[in-house]
């Protein structure tokens, strides 16, 4: 994994329009309040560069794992890396539901 880039930003977007579509009303506002504008965050915890954080919260975020084509939540303490990688296939609604426990 040492050569690895993100998955590019217009394929990103269609995962995350699919995921959208798929979001319980009950998430859909909560959604809405913490996306941001997809931006290139590193992980020094299994691999150093490139994955897609889309929401932040508080000291989370929430971000797309293309290698587990999931997203994932980790915690953050300074904008552009986060703490720790995760290895899930979850979808958007999982993910906001487990952030959502955080409150």
């Amino acid at each position: 994994m040492e050569n690895w880039t993100a998955l590019p930003k217009k394929d990103l977007m269609m995962e995350l329009f699919m995921a959208e579509q798929e979001l319980e009303h009950t998430n859909e506002t909560f959604w809405n309040s913490i996306k941001c504008s997809p931006e290139i965050w590193h992980c020094k915890d299994v691999i150093d560069d490139n994955f897609w954080v889309i929401a932040k919260w508080k000291t989370f975020i929430v971000w797309y794992n293309d290698i587990e084509e999931g997203f994932n939540l980790s915690s953050f303490k300074r904008d552009g890396e986060f703490l720790q990688y995760q290895a899930s296939k979850q979808g958007l609604n999982e993910a906001l539901k487990k952030l959502k426990q955080k409150i």
